[in-house]
């Protein structure tokens, strides 16, 4: 009993953002009205939902795109086709576990050899930039907000204030010191200045931040999926800006919430924002949900795919030695 004692409790917490993620989601079905929401689900034009799915797969593979040259910056060989694979695979563990995202980086790092610092350094640079980008383009549609340019500098100033305490030293010193003090982060410290001045090599290499039009790329082609959406469902009064907000705040509550790929809070805010938009609570439910099923389905049948093919091409690249993703990922974090 005291052997399987541990196991259980690491069983559990795993367990417990995954239910809470589902709890969201059907607590967000029996808000709206069920009934309601079958109905806006049953008018749903079928004919925008395969090209929904070929932008969501657009979307990683340009992950993935940007991704192969970060990696590239930090030392870690290999072809874009390898590095796509482990990008599809690495999202089957966003969907189960909070700041699952980073386990692409452990999966790169064991097939590559390079530290798993570094190659968390490059998902981290490509996470921030694109948040910060995801926000710059809300801009517009937070004007129809009441305080939205208030909401839009706050969230922008807390991305900046992140990138800041990661590239000025002495902001960095400061919470450095604050971390080492504190119970239960003190045993992270090494980890996070690791991680920072892997973060600040990568950053000091020419052409990274340029490739950062291919993260406004992936903006671009995750605003368009969401408008394909909601023209599927007859909602038409909403502009490009609006659909981009939209995207923002779904985005940004569903990374602070911590859940699984973001699951319940992702789509709470969809709907919140679809609501004061004038959206039908009903149908921005749909909205969300039918978001919630590409951003889904692609990653688990691509995801499952790639993780296969890595199994034959690149077996030691899944090899963890009984070390969880759970623990690089919160270590990294």
């Amino acid at each position: 009993m005291q052997a399987s004692s541990p196991a259980a409790k690491r069983f559990a917490a795993r367990l417990l953002p995954v239910l809470a993620a589902i709890g969201g989601l059907c607590g967000l079905v029996m808000l709206v009205n069920p009934h309601s929401l079958l109905a806006a689900l049953h008018g749903v034009d079928g004919r925008a939902l395969l090209p929904v799915l070929l932008l969501t797969l657009a979307f990683y593979l340009l992950q993935g795109l940007r991704w192969h040259f970060l990696l590239r910056h930090v030392g870690v060989a290999g072809r874009l086709s390898d590095h796509q694979l482990i990008n599809l695979a690495g999202q089957t563990m966003t969907a189960v576990l909070p700041l699952g995202d980073l386990t692409r980086a452990l999966l790169a790092s064991r097939s590559s050899g390079v530290a798993f610092g570094a190659t968390a350094a490059t998902v981290t640079v490509q996470e921030l930039t694109f948040s910060l980008l995801v926000v710059v383009a809300a801009a517009p549609g937070l004007a129809r907000l009441p305080g939205g340019f208030i909401l839009m500098a706050a969230v922008t100033a807390a991305i900046v204030a992140v990138i800041a305490i990661l590239t000025v030293s002495c902001l960095f010193a400061a919470v450095h010191r604050l971390v080492a003090a504190t119970p239960g982060l003190r045993r992270f410290a090494g980890d996070i200045a690791t991680l920072r001045d892997e973060v600040c090599r990568l950053l000091g290499r020419p052409g990274v931040l340029a490739g950062s039009l291919l993260d406004l790329g992936r903006v671009v082609i995750a605003t368009a999926s969401l408008l394909l959406i909601l023209r599927g469902l007859h909602i038409d009064f909403l502009s490009w800006w609006d659909v981009a907000l939209v995207l923002a705040v779904s985005s940004i509550g569903g990374a602070l919430s911590l859940l699984p790929g973001g699951v319940g809070a992702n789509e709470a805010s969809v709907v919140a924002v679809l609501v004061i938009f004038g959206v039908n609570p009903a149908a921005a439910a749909a909205v969300a949900l039918i978001q919630r099923l590409s951003l889904t389905l692609v990653p688990a049948a691509g995801g499952a795919t790639a993780y296969l093919i890595l199994r034959r091409r690149r077996p030691r690249t899944l090899e963890l030695h009984h070390r969880t993703p759970m623990e690089p990922v919160c270590a990294a974090a």
